[in-house]
């Protein structure tokens, strides 16, 4: 009789266990990320969809918003070359381009032309995360964009891990500043503002990047403060980080590039868009608040606050007793092994808080969260039943 109490105690645990997320996963608060289902549109040419799946992020003033979206050949099952796969739709889909605004280059390759192996909220509350994984072959690759409670700017992270030399390293950014100009059969004077430069339409420009680490993308005839426009936009690298920067103004998309040094293995840079403003409230801004702004790009740690409290220690405790019974292996299975896998590859460096445990480890931890809360009560429920 004291046995089947037992067991129904543990299974009410391990019910609730299993029908809620953990703290960590269902925690709200003023910085949160909505992910949508992936949606798929039926191009003209057959066999030919356009997959999407967008996020939206609220933190601040402004509602940002990223979309994933890729060009498939089903006939051929690969990704057809588009405008773009990295999209920031809100606040403007001009700004940093709704079509794509952000590609990353390695050895010359665009990752985007591999499908993203994974597409993860990792946190919300504290801080607003969102993930886009990609296994490409010179490197597991990850996008991480980061909204914090109360900014009006989308930070992002970018992660290198190498499989092959990665020999060149850079980033493509796109922005239509506050008008789409061509699109609506209009002329517009574009204008890119540094710390220390300024680079009109049409004139392209390579410089030492350290003096430029902040810009503002703006339009002298679609100014809000002359009733045209939606506003500029601005981005902002670590002064260190890139080796070269390239302002490409055309009349319609103006294009940066930032090259990196091919050892780099994480970078970050941080987005605004300026919608409302004028291009005088836009600069005065950007001079009186990028030196706070940079040093918290540069001092955040934006690693989920599950991969930074996750106990690691008590996962391996409970796969070690399980091992340790034969009738518990038989009852978990395969569950198991997936577990004792994971913990096998990626438990030391989860172990090192210090130490940077690989995209890969994180990746797999975000995913089968669940899965490792849910397999503790597995085990004991497991052990309950071999004393039967």
């Amino acid at each position: 009789m004291q046995s089947r109490l037992r067991i129904v105690l543990i299974l009410t645990v391990l019910g609730g266990a299993l029908a809620f997320p953990v703290a960590t996963q269902a925690q709200t608060g003023p910085a949160t990320v909505v992910l949508a289902p992936v949606s798929e549109r039926q191009l003209t040419e057959p066999g030919l969809v356009s997959r999407e799946q967008s996020a939206r992020f609220s933190f601040g003033p402004i509602p940002y918003s990223i979309s994933y979206r890729v060009r498939v050949d089903k006939n051929r099952n690969v990704i057809v070359p588009s405008e773009g796969y990295l999209g920031m739709p809100l606040p403007t889909s001009c700004n940093w381009y709704g079509g794509g605004f952000l590609t990353v280059t390695l050895n010359g390759q665009d990752i985007g032309m591999t499908p993203a192996g994974s597409v993860i909220v990792s946190q919300t509350g504290s801080q607003a995360i969102l993930d886009l994984v990609w296994h490409h072959a010179i490197a597991t690759v990850r996008v991480r964009f980061v909204g914090l409670p109360g900014r009006d700017r989308l930070y992002c992270e970018i992660s290198f891990d190498p499989k092959q030399e990665i020999k060149s390293l850079a980033l493509g950014l796109r922005c239509y500043p506050s008008f789409f100009t061509s699109w609506y059969k209009r002329d517009g004077a574009r204008l890119i503002q540094t710390p220390t430069a300024t680079i009109r339409q049409g004139e392209a420009a390579k410089l030492p990047a350290r003096d430029q680490w902040w810009a503002l993308y703006s339009d002298d005839v679609f100014d809000v403060a002359k009733g045209e426009g939606e506003g500029p936009c601005a981005m902002m690298y670590l002064p260190g980080q890139p080796s070269e920067v390239n302002y490409a103004p055309g009349s319609y998309a103006v294009d940066t590039t930032l090259v990196y040094p091919a050892s780099t293995r994480q970078l970050r840079l941080a987005f605004w868009d300026l919608k409302g403003s004028t291009n005088a409230e836009a600069l005065a801004r950007m001079q009186a608040e990028a030196e706070t702004t940079r040093q918290e790009l540069e001092q955040t740690d934006f690693t989920p606050e599950v991969v930074r409290s996750f106990d690691v220690a008590a996962l391996q405790a409970e796969v070690d007793r399980a091992l340790a019974s034969p009738e518990i292996r038989r009852t978990l299975g395969s569950r198991l092994s997936e577990v004792e896998a994971w913990v096998t590859r990626y438990g030391p460096a989860l172990r090192q808080r210090d130490a940077n445990p690989g995209i890969e480890a994180e990746e797999t931890l975000l995913q089968s969260l669940q899965t490792y809360q849910s397999f503790i009560w597995e085990v004991r429920l497991a052990e309950l039943l071999s004393e039967l």
